[in-house]
């Protein structure tokens, strides 16, 4: 703790606020030249608080980049062959402009994956609600082709489905219920357990890898 609070001293006004959790991670951007796209993994320090996920340089001095939780649309694990790495989450979000983006993270074990995916999606479904996807892609969009489905359709949709939680279908519920007077005669449930006017929505036509960002601008 004491660690902690020393490390947290001149990171300007966010260190104010306790974050949920806290810790150094690795994550995957892209550095960019006029002829090459090459992938890096870098070391930051990862905190989150209950309205966004921040990451700052190795050290803990400089803020490189941070993610509102109501811009995000999911978060689940990657599958281990997409870079060859363990361990490893996404948190898949809106930019500013809303273009889809996704952040690729690598923890160092089993469990800590676990825990930032259970938290990050415990924040996702208390603030999103029915605006979170219910697919995913599983791998990467990496030399023209999801790795896990090989669709070669950067926009296309995910292919995993993503299974609901119980402080999503609790969500689901109460907003079904206060909003049941608002359905049209015409209205028609999902398969999925959403509706055809509010329902959640599967990852949008305008769907972007982090491929096409550069470290700066994650």
């Amino acid at each position: 703790k004491q660690w902690y609070q020393r490390r947290v001293r001149g990171m300007g006004d966010n260190s104010l606020k306790v974050p949920i959790r806290h810790g150094g991670l690795i994550k995957r951007s892209v550095a960019k030249s006029m002829t090459t796209i090459k992938a890096k993994f870098q070391h930051r320090f990862f905190k989150l608080f209950e309205d966004e996920l921040t990451y700052w340089s190795e050290d803990g001095k400089r803020l490189k980049g941070s993610i509102k939780v109501c811009q995000m649309r999911a978060c689940e694990r990657v599958d281990k062959e997409t870079f060859k790495r363990p361990y490893m989450f996404q948190v898949v979000y809106l930019s500013k402009n809303d273009r889809m983006r996704i952040l690729y993270i690598q923890t160092s074990c089993f469990s800590t994956t676990k825990s930032w995916v259970e938290e990050l999606n415990r924040l996702i479904d208390g603030t999103v609600g029915p605006d979170k996807y219910t697919h995913y892609h599983k791998g990467a969009f990496l030399k023209n082709l999801w790795t896990c489905c090989k669709n070669k359709d950067k926009y296309a949709a995910g292919c995993t489905s993503i299974p609901e939680t119980d402080e999503a279908r609790t969500v689901r519920l109460s907003r079904n219920i206060s909003n049941v007077s608002t359905f049209s005669p015409g209205t028609r449930r999902r398969g999925d357990g959403s509706w055809d006017t509010i329902g959640r929505s599967s990852s949008p036509a305008n769907f972007i890898s982090d491929d096409e960002y550069t470290d700066d601008e994650l």
